[in-house]
């Protein structure tokens, strides 16, 4: 797959940069690695993103973007909580490194030195799409796309377009964006009594429309191009 660089500058936040070359390898290597994925269980006869549900297969895919980039930029570390925020945390200066390294569970609930989000979508499908499981969906989702975090204080955020490709799940896009706002995130979804599910906020169309314009990566493919960068 050959990627388009639309913004080369790179992600800074108070004590780091983060490279866009960084970025398209954690991009790539994560892509391989669900290349892999897809081949190894085939050889099983057994296509293992057609078994497992469709939203926490959108979350794996952040996931496994946020090891990866940590594992490129040794100044980011995996936020190790699952209820964690940033997803990936400064760790650039020895006083974060150490505080990091003394963090009980509530500590990384809000990583008091910050970071960057990940998170990632398949995009919505539109009322009256029929689509099968691993079947590429660019033509057939809504252009508001429907990124969810925890709360709508989130901000510093990549933001992943996934897609199925050949029936493999691969990023196709990267965004970003450091000035969202709580008014870029719609009111709080809070679970039922007694659910496992967490609380989450869907992302409005102002914070969509500062995503694109944040766009910094592609597939070099003219329907995503078209998708992300216009109206």
């Amino acid at each position: 797959m050959n990627y388009k660089i639309l913004d080369n500058s790179p992600i800074k936040l108070s004590n780091l940069e983060i490279e866009v070359d960084e970025l398209l390898t954690a991009l790539q290597n994560t892509n391989r690695k669900f290349e892999e994925i897809y081949f190894e269980t085939k050889k099983l006869k057994l296509d293992i993103f057609s078994i497992i549900d469709f939203r926490n297969l959108s979350g794996i895919v952040g996931e496994a973007f946020a090891k990866e980039l940590a594992h490129l930029n040794k100044k980011l570390a995996k936020n190790p909580s699952l209820d964690g925020y940033p997803d990936l945390v400064q760790i650039s200066t020895p006083e974060m490194k150490s505080y990091f390294d003394s963090c009980e569970y509530e500590d990384f609930k809000k990583f008091k030195y910050g970071g960057v989000e990940v998170k990632n979508t398949f995009g919505t499908k539109k009322s009256n799409s029929d689509l099968l499981v691993g079947e590429q969906r660019i033509n057939y989702i809504n252009r508001k796309l429907d990124w969810k975090a925890h709360h709508r204080e989130t901000n510093f955020l990549i933001a992943l377009l996934s897609d199925y490709i050949n029936g493999v799940p691969k990023i196709v896009a990267l965004c970003y964006s450091d000035n969202l706002i709580p008014e870029d995130w719609q009111k709080k979804q809070n679970p039922k009594v007694g659910s496992a599910m967490t609380s989450f906020s869907t992302i409005e169309k102002s914070g969509v429309a500062k995503l694109k314009q944040g766009i910094k990566i592609c597939i070099n493919d003219q329907k995503y191009l078209d998708f992300l960068t216009k109206e």
